[in-house]
């Protein structure tokens, strides 16, 4: 947290530095919101709504780590936190504050978000330290390339593996032990991991040119 407060006070950030942080809290807000629905997609596969929109904050991770170093990665990290909490203070208020009576939707609202607490400790968690992994482990393999995007594909890639396994192992069983069989929570931990790395895997050219894009647009401001 040092580190983050040290981060904030000691920079000038340009507007494509901070248009890509509100990007990575947005998508991360939005996948805690609706990460409580599981989807059924095909070859029997059970996931959380996350997995649609949650493979972006890893990308944008490593673009941080990538472009603008290690310490803006976790600075980063610690703003999706404290973002994700102020949203949940927020769900609970309105929850919890009486409805009118000619409002019909409060059980659905509550159904909807009332289980964003819960969710909250498991993201929490799991971004902390499947982002921790993520970082570290982009970091050390960058430093055989300090100074170029070399093997920019291998370090994004094993990185988000490490990160995002660390995370499912967290998050998952937190979020739906009891609410599925045991052997579908074990089988869903380890799918979602490689499914969102395939994700990141199949946009990789197009993920590699924003980073390149985002590098060469920093070095002209």
């Amino acid at each position: 947290m040092e580190k983050f407060i040290k981060e904030l006070k000691n920079n000038k950030y340009s507007f494509g530095q901070l248009a890509l942080t509100i990007i990575f809290v947005t998508c991360l807000i939005i996948s805690n919101i609706i990460a409580g629905k599981q989807i059924q997609l095909p070859f029997n596969l059970v996931m959380p709504g996350a997995v649609i929109i949650f493979p972006i904050t890893y990308i944008l991770s490593d673009i941080f780590s990538e472009v603008y170093g290690y310490a803006w990665s976790r600075a980063t990290n610690y703003m999706g936190i404290i973002m994700n909490l102020l949203a949940v203070i927020a769900f609970t208020a309105a929850i919890k504050i009486p409805a009118p009576v000619f409002y019909e939707n409060q059980e659905a609202f509550k159904t909807i978000l009332g289980s964003t607490p819960k969710i909250l400790i498991a993201s929490t968690l799991g971004l902390w330290v499947g982002d921790f992994l993520n970082d570290n482990v982009f970091r050390l393999m960058k430093k055989k390339h300090k100074n170029t995007h070399d093997n920019y594909a291998q370090r994004a890639l094993l990185s988000s593996l490490v990160g995002e396994i660390g995370d499912s192992m967290l998050f998952i069983p937190i979020v739906f032990y009891r609410a599925m069989p045991f052997e579908v929570m074990v089988k869903m931990i380890f799918t979602q991991a490689f499914l969102k790395v395939g994700y990141e895997a199949l946009i990789l050219p197009l993920s590699k040119t924003l980073m390149l894009k985002v590098s060469e647009y920093e070095k002209k401001h």
